[in-house]
């Protein structure tokens, strides 16, 4: 039965032909085919806007974190997109007669490239270069601290086999051949003992090494470089790109959402996710205009996840009126669909300013900094010195954007949202099933009626907040709205 008045409801909204994008919701959401349905918008939509979830600080590994190995009984993986600090964990921590040997996992699956090693928070040389499989040995410094130590990395290859350094023989039995770590990348190091303590206490002057390495992450799947396949992840490359990341971990099946990518991802909502990577990628003063980097453990919630990446990007995610997923960063594009008319509000709330007490007036914005030593640093806070005067206070806030690794795109993402704290209006907005229309749309006009007084008579452009409630049974759609300024979001982007 609940399954003929879905139906005969579906067909009556078809039927009424109020508004285009009514039919392709009817079909998408009924016949099964929207992506969100499938995986559950509850989990992918949680982190709508990527900057609203970073000033709410989601639980997601400081940049720091990843400088020290841990020991713990049974640690959470570890898997990290572009470049990035990481320790990992000690699965073999051994002094074998004079000796020490140890073994540490730092990345889920396989890396593209390990770019420099560390040993406490010194970058150390080696020589030869770190490789897959590679026996290197840690170049001295100074008179005589790290003689001794060699560092052999992998990859995280299906096909890796077992370190050269740590055998049967030199751990008494504990490490065997059978230990390869296949799918994990992970470091061993062999420290020589030294002949007296007076040597000792020059090689290891902050006691033994604790090394950690800067590496080129998890390869991702790029729709617009033809030399990969995505069937074949070993075609794939590392990449910076927001969106591509996204992808990836959405449908990733360990460590990830583990979605169905041809579901989630059909020709058309790659072409459109493909528009807003290009957007992340241009140059911007020397720099890429949205680039994200860093690592998550896979105890993380998804949100947290997905917020991370989103809030590098300014982006915006939302279902679509045909069901499928739609993904826009933050460049401003003027709304090409007509305005919302008065004919089709139902009803809107209108809240002017922010309550003073509400008001945020300052950001203080941390981020990873990679010339000191990938960990959280910040810029100069970012001040709307208009409100702290009239207030005669700063209210401030944290924004936590620790995946983003350059100064000049924390700036511009903070002053962005700076801007969506403090709106000059903001409210909801009931419209009738016309408002389908604008299901999966950022920015969308609107002409206000009459009894929304400051705003009766203009056209203005809204940014929607999160995800619009859909009442097919009562013929309405709801959205959460700020006001915008497009002239402010151009020149943030």
């Amino acid at each position: 039965m609940p399954d003929v008045v879905g139906e005969l409801i579906v067909t009556a909204i078809v039927a009424t032909g109020e508004g285009e994008g009514v039919a392709a919701f009817a079909e998408a959401t009924y016949l099964g085919v929207s992506g969100i349905t499938v995986i559950g918008g509850a989990a992918i939509l949680g982190a709508a806007i990527g900057l609203q979830h970073a000033l709410n600080n989601p639980e997601v590994p400081k940049a720091e974190n990843g400088a020290v190995p841990i020991k713990q009984a049974i640690p959470p993986r570890v898997r990290g997109y572009w470049i990035n600090r990481l320790a990992g964990c000690y699965v073999l921590f051994l002094a074998a007669g004079a000796d020490s040997q140890d073994m540490l996992a730092f990345h889920s699956g396989r890396i593209e490239e390990v770019l420099q090693i560390y040993l406490h928070d010194q970058p150390v040389a080696v020589s030869p270069a770190p490789t897959h499989g590679a026996v290197t040995t840690v170049a001295t410094v100074g008179a005589d601290q790290f003689r001794g130590v060699q560092i052999q990395i992998f990859y995280g290859l299906d096909s890796q086999n077992s370190s050269d350094m740590l055998n049967a023989v030199n751990t008494s039995g504990t490490w065997t051949s059978a230990y390869a770590g296949r799918g994990i990348a992970c470091l061993a190091m062999y420290c020589a003992q030294a002949p007296d303590p007076e040597t000792f206490t020059k090689r290891f002057r902050q006691g033994l090494p604790l090394p950690s390495v800067v590496a080129k992450c998890a390869p991702v799947f790029d729709p617009r470089d033809g030399t990969q396949s995505a069937g074949n992840p070993l075609t794939w490359k590392a990449s910076p790109n927001p969106v591509l990341q996204l992808m990836d971990y959405l449908t990733l099946a360990d460590g990830g959402m583990g979605e169905d990518r041809d579901i989630l991802f059909p020709s058309a909502v790659v072409e459109q996710w493909m528009a807003e990577a290009n957007l992340c990628s241009q140059d911007v003063g020397g720099r890429l205009r949205y680039a994200s980097a860093g690592w998550y453990q896979f105890d993380n919630s998804p949100e947290s996840v997905i917020g991370k990446i989103l809030s590098t990007c300014d982006g915006w995610l939302a279902e679509a009126g045909d069901g499928t997923l739609g993904l826009t960063v933050g460049v401003y594009r003027e709304p090409t669909e007509p305005p919302i008319a008065p004919a089709h509000i139902l009803g809107c709330s209108v809240r002017f300013g922010v309550p003073d007490e509400e008001q945020v007036s300052q950001l203080d914005v941390s981020f990873t900094n990679p010339l000191a030593a990938y960990v959280s640093d910040q810029i100069d806070s970012v001040r709307d010195e208009d409100a702290i005067s009239r207030a005669g206070i700063v209210r401030a806030k944290p924004l936590d954007l620790t995946w983003v690794q350059d100064p000049g795109q924390a700036l511009i993402l903070a002053r962005r949202a700076l801007l969506r704290l403090n709106p000059e209006a903001s409210g909801t907005l009931v419209t009738t099933r016309y408002g389908m229309r604008y299901l999966g749309r950022r920015w969308v006009k609107v002409q206000f009626p009459s009894y929304a007084k400051r705003l009766a008579g203009r056209t203005c452009v809204i940014e929607i907040q999160d995800k619009a409630r859909v009442d097919l049974l009562g013929g309405r759609v709801t959205f959460n709205w700020i006001l915008v300024d497009p002239a402010k979001l151009t020149a943030l982007q």
